[in-house]
């Protein structure tokens, strides 16, 4: 049986993000984070915020978190069609921004990380 506070306080101290910084972003006391780190049975919603705020995918640590698989698809999807050049033209437009908007963001999370 895994003791699941300590894999995660494991986790937290070779993330090297200090304790102080994480207590205050979950907001609750270090004494508190203490008595997770010491319970077997810690809250996967709980494992998930943590993993979050050091960047960790503890779905590597637990495979109750894992996704799950692909679904399978019953039925094929409907063919795509477009009724004009200008209309093939503004939807490739539209992904374009949303493309950009992505990029963005993406970066802005790795300057963030960086720092």
């Amino acid at each position: 049986m895994q003791h699941r506070g300590e894999i995660v306080a494991e986790t937290v101290a070779k993330s090297g993000v200090k304790l102080s910084q994480l207590h205050r972003a979950l907001g609750i006391s270090r004494p508190t984070l203490y008595r997770r780190f010491e319970d077997p049975n810690l809250d996967f919603d709980f494992i998930k915020r943590v993993g979050q705020l050091i960047y960790h995918d503890f779905a590597q640590d637990f495979r109750e978190l894992a996704a799950p698989g692909p679904t399978l698809v019953a039925e094929p999807a409907a063919s795509y069609q477009l009724d004009s050049l200008d209309d093939c033209k503004n939807k490739l437009l539209h992904v374009y921004s949303l493309y950009t908007e992505l990029q963005e963001k993406y970066n802005a999370l790795l300057s963030e990380r960086a720092q």
